[in-house]
């Protein structure tokens, strides 16, 4: 999620949260984290509890792959991304867009 990491503060200033979660564990989370110093929150959903509630494709029986959140301030969803893969990684120009759009309303 290297773009994200990088555009952190634009989301910010457009007064929007980043929030990924994944399938894994608190451990694996901290070591990401503790590797990248990666500014935004990373939600754990080991064994992809909350996965379906927020339609998260799963893969590879029962794990799930990363989903994105943008969150306004009022904690409304404002963007998701759905990963394909465990390996994909959305790009922040998406986003970016839909932000700015609302933002001119």
């Amino acid at each position: 999620m290297a773009q994200l990491r990088h555009d952190y503060e634009q989301f910010c200033s457009l007064n929007t949260e980043v929030l990924v979660m994944v399938p894994n564990g608190p451990f694996m989370i901290r070591n990401y984290i503790n590797l990248t110093n990666n500014p935004y929150p990373i939600l754990s959903d080991k064994g992809s509890r909350v996965a379906g509630q927020y339609f998260q494709v799963k893969h590879f029986i029962k794990l799930g792959t990363p989903t994105v959140f943008l969150v306004d301030r009022q904690g409304t969803i404002r963007y998701a991304h759905y990963a394909s893969s465990l390996l994909e990684e959305p790009g922040s120009e998406e986003p970016m867009a839909i932000l700015a759009d609302m933002g001119s309303e």
